[in-house]
């Protein structure tokens, strides 16, 4: 009967490996292997996967630019998702872009800039896709994506489109449900002048580079911000600024960032999540939640 690879191997739009290993695909360079990898390029294509997948009983992890996610060092025992093609696509009409789930948030800035519209300065410095933007409500800045996202289009778990136009504005949640794949997003922004827009991307730029470690290899913020309070004022206070397990540190540019500092596995990683924790909780009793997706650990 053949695997999803063989059921996949001759539809176009559709390019299918077995066994990669996804530390070649995360920001953390952490993770085992991917049972099977798809790039898909069209909406087409995109609907055979769903069906083949449900068919065969295969788990779907759709992954963006691999950040703000821990895999497992066992890997993905399912099929991971890469949407390029059309799905990196931006448009600007009017006052709405409308970009692909998996166009970078950089590029979506950029074209909104370009036609002088405001609102996405605040992704332009996010390394992520407009799909993972809006599997998480990513923001910065007192900005997020679901102020203003006004339509977004998915593929349900049977392969069939939906559409959704009203969204619920939560602290790092999903904005449709989660077992959807994400296939474009529009955003209705505002006209503003270029500079004003520019010199707002600069002023954002400058301070992620005050702010945040540079060349290493992170995910983003680890855990959430509890209500009132920041998580990484939480984590120096309780003294784990600097803090090792293996090869994996908590960083001393900003405590909420977890450094892979050049052998880390998976497991050091998440240790290291779990003593961060757990010394925040004994410190001062409050609950520090993962901001990171994690992925292959259940079977842990």
């Amino acid at each position: 009967m053949g695997d999803l690879a063989d059921s996949l191997a001759d539809i176009e739009g559709i390019e299918v490996e077995r066994d990669v290993l996804l530390s070649t695909l995360t920001t953390w360079r952490v993770g085992g292997p991917a049972e099977f990898l798809a790039r898909v390029s069209w909406i087409p294509a995109l609907k055979k996967v769903h069906e083949a997948a449900v068919e065969k009983g295969v788990e779907i992890l759709v992954l963006g630019r691999g950040s703000n996610v821990l895999v497992s060092d066992r890997g993905f025992r399912g099929l991971v998702l890469l949407l390029r093609g059309d799905f990196e696509a931006v448009e600007v009409s009017g006052g709405t872009v409308r970009a692909g789930a998996g166009a970078a948030l950089r590029t979506a800035s950029e074209a909104a800039a370009g036609s002088s519209l405001t609102g996405l300065e605040f992704a332009h410095w996010i390394p992520g896709t407009v799909g993972g933007a809006v599997m998480t409500n990513a923001g910065a800045h007192s900005s997020s994506t679901c102020s203003v996202l006004s339509k977004v289009k998915a593929l349900d778990r049977l392969g069939e489109e939906i559409e959704f136009e009203v969204f619920e504005d939560r602290y790092r949640s999903a904005l449709v449900p989660e077992d959807v794949t994400v296939t474009s997003a529009w955003f209705d922004l505002r006209q503003a002048p270029v500079e004003e827009i520019e010199t707002r991307i600069r002023e954002y730029g400058e301070h992620r580079r005050r702010s945040q470690p540079r060349g290493a290899a992170t995910a983003g913020s680890v855990f959430r911000n509890p209500e009132g309070d920041s998580a990484w004022r939480l984590i120096e206070a309780a003294g784990m600024k600097g803090k090792r397990v293996g090869g994996a540190g908590v960083s001393l540019d900003h405590a909420n960032f977890i450094e892979n500092l050049g052998e880390a596995s998976a497991a050091d990683i998440r240790l290291l999540m779990e003593r961060v924790a757990d010394e925040v909780k004994k410190s001062f009793g409050i609950e520090l939640h993962p901001e990171v997706r994690l992925v292959g650990f259940e079977e842990e």
